[in-house]
């Protein structure tokens, strides 16, 4: 059962001192103020192997690989808010947040072949990416991906953070306006 004031936090960039993951932690230090529960895995940290495209997951809605995306499960269904923060790496999302969204098949199992979750959305996505170039349409895939991996976990795409020229780490700490947009969208998760 989702937990409204439950926001998780994925942190999808392998860099001590990434950008999107300074965003992602000003987004929880706001929530957590207006009372939400937080929690921030760093998933570059964990054994997720890639999904092997195997079927495993079409009866049973479990994951037959043995690794830790089995600890990440139960949050993806009980959070009443998923936050992923990534850098883009050529017009995508990292490797990293691309493999521990493909091995959340078995979720999409559940909800489109095994019919085990509500028919309506229950919850809210939202998408922190940074990337180091302009380019007009440097988020267009992550925003498809993000999209169609949020329906799998069954909840709405509420809004997203994409912030462009940014490369240095720390760099994004010398613009006020988008750490401000974090923070409000940690805010209103609390409301």
């Amino acid at each position: 059962m989702r937990k409204n004031d439950f926001v998780l936090g994925l942190a999808a960039s392998p860099r001590p001192k990434a950008n999107s993951t300074i965003l992602l932690d000003t987004l929880l230090m706001a929530a957590e103020q207006q009372g939400c529960r937080v929690k921030k895995i760093e998933i570059f940290k964990f054994n997720i192997r890639s999904c092997q495209g195997c079927g495993g997951c079409d009866h049973t809605g479990e994951c037959v690989l043995d690794d830790d995306m089995h600890r990440f499960y139960p949050l993806l269904e009980e959070a009443g808010h998923v936050v992923l923060a990534a850098p883009i790496y050529f017009y995508a999302l990292s490797g990293i947040a691309k493999a521990f969204i493909d091995r959340s098949q078995a979720l999409w199992v559940r909800k489109y072949r095994l019919i085990q979750t509500p028919p309506e959305p229950q919850g809210k996505g939202y998408l922190i990416a940074v990337g180091a170039t302009r380019g007009k349409r440097l988020f267009d895939c992550s925003r498809l991906t993000m999209r169609y991996y949020f329906d799998a976990l069954n909840i709405n795409y509420e809004r997203d953070l994409l912030v462009r020229g940014v490369d240095k780490e720390e760099e994004v700490l010398n613009n006020k306006e988008i750490l401000a947009e974090a923070a409000s969208m940690g805010r209103t998760m609390g409301k």
